[in-house]
């Protein structure tokens, strides 16, 4: 009942608050696609409540209806409040998912089989409306700040869950089951890229509440260890680096590390820790030969349907004449699976979607790593946090096939309104400004410097 109650008030607050502050109906809504309390509530909530959709449509009526309200700065060519710096709406990352958008469209309507196509590009279109309007309605640092807090916290939630399921019945759920329409595989990610994130909460706020953040790192762990995902596992490891590099407080980092590496797997228990051991021997297991199969049926179907695609999910319908070993077979691949269903072009429009949303990240990375003010800290975490929850997504994606998973969406709006909205504040120019010199530095070499790290000069 508390759980029916719970999605009630906040799909009121996101439906009806949007006609105040259209934000509200954003967080909300990115609140629900990561949390999927559909799945983790299953037994308390009404079926056929579509809270998500609801939410969708009251953002959209406060849009509109707020569309006369003046933002933070003006839209299209106007100048920020410091008059150095353009407002823009979009940057390239929005450019490029633009392009991605409507390719998919394109793919849609050249599809081998529409019928087939359709379920998923239902999906696509929904991602990519909230991911525009999205982008028109978060203007501020604040705004990034607060979904990044609010993804990482539905994340450590689920994690909670699932380790308070383990812990007092024994019973692995999301390794039977999965999670939010994933399997175990895809649950395992999407747990995984929830580690950096938290930790890059916790470093970017210096309130008593980081140390939930902190808490929630060993607790996403072990339920990545409860999946018995191994790509989630992989991707984890490679990231771990980027995490450990981009981390101010290196020491502190090590010193966790090492206690979680102790703890986490005696929690985990005989029949995880052996599961994990096998990474080393993939070549003989009959997955990874599967998998192989599937990658060079799409690599294949790429030869024959070059510009195009197959259509939007429709490579699983012709995997198996292309040597997969089943029909239906998944491509297990997200490079692969874009590359089989919408051709060539497709798969450039989407990784110059993370290529872009890269770029981005590592200016305003570069620009605030030597800040120590609120508004430096918190554009640090953020920018390091996305970075290294899409380095956690891009390694496991080689292994899944995850285009309609809202998460790596949500992290790419991120990173693409990050830089956009410290232009629109002025915050870069005028941190740049303030920013204290290093011995011996004149004021006029200070600012040069400052601009140079941040490719304005």
């Amino acid at each position: 009942m508390k759980q029916t109650l719970f999605m009630i008030v906040l799909t009121l607050i996101g439906t009806f608050g949007s006609f105040i502050e259209p934000f509200l109906g954003v967080a909300i809504y990115y609140l629900f696609a990561v949390l999927r309390p559909q799945y983790i509530w299953v037994w308390a909530l009404p079926p056929e409540a579509r809270w998500s959709m609801y939410v969708a449509v009251g953002t959209l009526a406060g849009m509109v209806m707020n569309s006369g309200r003046q933002p933070v700065a003006p839209a299209g060519s106007g100048t920020a409040p410091n008059g150095t710096q353009s407002a823009r709406w979009f940057g390239p990352c929005h450019w490029a998912m633009l392009l991605f958008a409507g390719w998919v469209v394109l793919t849609y309507f050249t599809a081998q089989n529409r019928d087939a196509a359709w379920p998923w590009f239902n999906v696509y279109l929904k991602l990519f409306l909230m991911f525009f309007v999205s982008a028109l309605l978060i203007r501020t640092l604040r705004h990034v700040w607060i979904l990044m807090i609010v993804s990482a916290l539905a994340l450590g939630y689920i994690a909670y869950e699932v380790n308070f399921l383990y812990l007092s019945s024994g019973y692995m759920g999301i390794y039977f089951n999965g999670y939010g329409g994933m399997d175990n595989n895809g649950a395992g990610l999407m747990l995984a890229i929830g580690i950096p994130m938290c930790i890059f909460v916790y470093m970017g706020t210096r309130r008593w509440w980081r140390w939930v953040f902190a808490a929630f790192v060993p607790v996403l762990l072990h339920a990545v260890l409860m999946t018995y995902s191994r790509g989630a596992m992989v991707a984890l490891l490679v990231a771990t680096p980027v995490v450990f590099l981009r981390g101010r407080n290196k020491f502190q980092l090590f010193l966790a590390a090492v206690a979680i590496t102790a703890v986490v797997p005696i929690l985990a228990g005989p029949g995880i820790r052996a599961r994990f051991f096998t990474i080393n021997t993939y070549e003989d297991e009959s997955s990874a030969r599967l998998r192989f199969a599937s990658w060079e049926a799409a690599y294949r179907m790429s030869l024959d349907y070059p510009i195009l695609g197959v259509g939007v999910r429709n490579a699983n319908l012709f995997s198996a004449q292309y040597g997969a070993d089943m029909v239906g077979r998944t491509i297990h691949s997200q490079f692969l699976q874009v590359l089989a269903d919408n051709g060539y072009p497709g798969l450039l429009f989407y990784v110059s979607t993370l290529v872009t949303a890269a770029i981005s990240l590592r200016r305003v990375r570069r620009w605030s790593r030597d800040r120590d003010d609120e508004d430096g800290r918190i554009a640090y975490a953020v920018a390091c946090g996305i970075e290294s929850g899409l380095a956690v997504f891009c390694v496991g994606s080689l292994f899944l096939s995850l285009e309609v998973f809202e998460l790596p969406y949500v992290l790419l709006l991120l990173g693409a309104q990050l830089p956009l909205v410290l232009e629109a504040q002025g915050i870069m120019g005028a941190a740049q400004a303030a920013a204290p010199p290093r011995p011996g530095q004149a004021p006029a070499q200070r600012f040069n410097a400052a601009g140079a790290r941040a490719g304005l000069s």
